[in-house]
């Protein structure tokens, strides 16, 4: 199973290169993210004969996942110029951007996104006992609080994208909504959810499902220091409108603003 996943995310990650490498946009990265890891979840589910619920599970809420951030996503970079980002990577390479782009983006992200997976990958490799207690509170805890991830980053891409459409809010910052309660919602939703997924895993009671809590704590630490919120931050940290929202707001986990 492990090799055919293997196979599947290498031939996906490759496709997306070369579509980027068309449309020379490396930011195309961005959008092979979350179903990248739909292709694990199905891939490892398809090819095993035996599957358990807790593994249906885990595919479940990763296809829901994935599919919508692929499409918002989707919809929102793909026919956009390429993000300043994978601009700034172009200028600093200088030569032989197609094969840094190749190994430095869609193959690092790849390694990163299988650490992360680990929760999918190993559920078939583990059991479900559906009589014993512990069994059935790890999998109606692991889904509470990817439901809770869930509802933040949705509801948080949602009402970041309907506050910029609207034109009146042009070089303002959102501070309402969840966003009063955390700058990030949308990456502290995606860390929650990862720690549902693990814990979803741990219903197995496997040993192996304990040990993959590397999975939430990689993705958590990728979005709190490194690519996630340190970017935007060090973006908007000399605004003085930005200044003072982080003053009241929690820079990741949601709390009552300041006052």
């Amino acid at each position: 199973m492990i090799i055919t996943t293997l196979i599947a995310v290498f031939t996906f990650f490759n496709l997306f290169y070369l579509i980027a490498q068309i449309k020379k946009n490396n930011g195309l990265a961005d959008i092979a993210w979350g179903l990248g890891y739909v292709v694990v979840a199905w891939t490892m589910l398809l090819s095993d004969s035996l599957t358990h619920i807790h593994q249906w599970v885990i595919t479940g809420l990763v296809t829901l996942w994935g599919i919508r951030l692929f499409l918002h996503i989707g919809v929102r970079n793909w026919s956009k110029p390429e993000d300043y980002r994978y601009v700034n990577m172009r200028n600093k390479w200088e030569t032989h951007v197609k094969i840094k782009a190749y190994v430095y983006v869609f193959m690092l992200q790849m390694v990163f996104l299988l650490i992360i997976a680990t929760p999918i990958i190993i559920s078939g490799y583990t059991g479900f006992d559906e009589t014993n207690l512990f069994s059935q509170i790890f999998l109606g805890l692991g889904i509470l609080l990817w439901l809770i991830g869930f509802y933040f980053e949705a509801l948080g891409d949602h009402q970041l994208n309907r506050f910029k459409a609207n034109p009146e809010n042009k070089g303002k910052l959102l501070t309402t909504g969840l966003w009063k309660y955390t700058r990030h919602p949308n990456y502290f939703g995606e860390a929650l959810m990862w720690w549902g997924i693990w814990v979803v895993g741990l219903s197995a009671l496997s040993w192996l499902s304990a040990v993959v809590i590397i999975s939430p704590i990689f993705i958590t630490y990728l979005l709190r220091y490194v690519s996630g919120v340190p970017l935007l931050e060090n973006k908007y940290k000399n605004r003085p409108d930005f200044i003072e929202y982080a003053k009241k707001t929690s820079v990741f986990f949601p709390f009552p603003p300041k006052k």
